[in-house]
């Protein structure tokens, strides 16, 4: 089989962690699109989008520290720099610019207060007290619970999200009883409904293959409770379980290069949809499996529809 190269525009550094990173330069890949060119930890160049950023100050010439955010099944890094005054997990004062009260998407009472940030950027916090909206106080303190593409994600101190009564780990039997766009995000969205009338929100972009509609039912497992008090749910996958063994036939076998020149063997499959699922072998597994056209693998564990699989034991 032969082996395809794909070459990946930064070298091979870990998700999670944080490393500092010197700006070279700003460069323009078209009108409203500049980019800052990073040096990383190794001496190898990567890209960063300027426009979520143009309130930190940075010009080249600094060195500013970025967290691997993440890594995507073909390598590609995504950063975040560290916020200049905001860290993620600590509370701060913000001042109140506005209020309001509005019907969401799940049909469901939202009460907000608007704040301004350090820079004067405003941003909306849920509050479960009604009262505040009408008489909203001078200022609040809110727990930055994450800070993303330069966004910050408030909850209000002493009001985090309590979520529905769902336990995390759990399956449960939810209706899907309407889909909808969402005009904060313009994204399509199945309204699902657990046993106890409790809404939830699943995006359409990863299930449309499992041919979910409106009066249908389907189990999804509970996972964990984000900011804004809704669920990342995971519906049963039609074909497959987690911690059972199926088997795959082999699309191709690549390799990612990365600028560092390290070489990362991947074994593309077909589900049972037709969708590629992506394993990282090491370079003797990689030897081993060059001409199989078929393996069996374990389901470790499946997220936004697409398996995690362990192939190297069963082969």
């Amino acid at each position: 089989m032969a082996i395809r190269s794909i070459p990946i525009p930064n070298s091979r550094l870990t998700e999670g962690d944080t490393h500092p990173f010197a700006i070279l330069k700003v460069i323009s890949l078209g009108e409203g699109e500049d980019w800052f060119v990073l040096q990383d930890p190794l001496g190898y160049k990567i890209l960063m989008p300027q426009w979520y950023y143009r309130d930190y100050g940075f010009e080249p010439g600094q060195t500013i520290s970025c967290r691997i955010d993440k890594i995507n099944c073909n390598g590609r890094m995504f950063l975040e720099p560290r916020h200049p005054h905001y860290e993620e997990g600590q509370a701060y004062s913000f001042e109140v610019t506005g209020s309001g009260h509005r019907i969401n998407i799940l049909d469901q009472d939202e009460y907000y207060l608007q704040v301004s940030d350090v820079f004067g950027n405003h941003w909306e916090v849920l509050t479960t007290h009604a009262g505040q909206v009408d008489l909203p106080p001078p200022q609040i303190r809110c727990l930055v619970k994450r800070i993303k593409k330069g966004r910050l994600f408030l909850l209000m101190e002493g009001q985090e999200a309590a979520g529905g009564g769902l336990a995390t780990g759990r399956s449960y039997r939810f209706s899907v009883i309407d889909e909808r766009i969402n005009p904060e995000d313009g994204h399509s969205y199945y309204i699902l409904e657990d046993p106890t009338g409790g809404r939830h929100l699943l995006r359409k972009k990863y299930y449309v293959h499992y041919g979910l509609g409106k009066g249908q039912e389907v189990v999804c497992r509970v996972g964990r409770l984000g900011t804004e008090g809704l669920y990342a749910l995971e519906p049963d996958h039609p074909c497959y379980r987690t911690g059972e063994v199926a088997a795959f036939d082999v699309a191709r076998l690549e390799e990612l290069v990365f600028s560092d020149g390290y070489r990362q063997p991947v074994l593309v499959l077909k589900d049972c949809f037709g969708e590629e699922v992506k394993v990282h072998l090491s370079q003797d597994d990689a030897v081993r499996m060059a001409r199989k056209q078929s393996v069996r693998g374990l389901v470790k564990d499946i997220r936004k529809s697409r398996l995690e699989l362990d192939v190297t034991t069963l082969t």
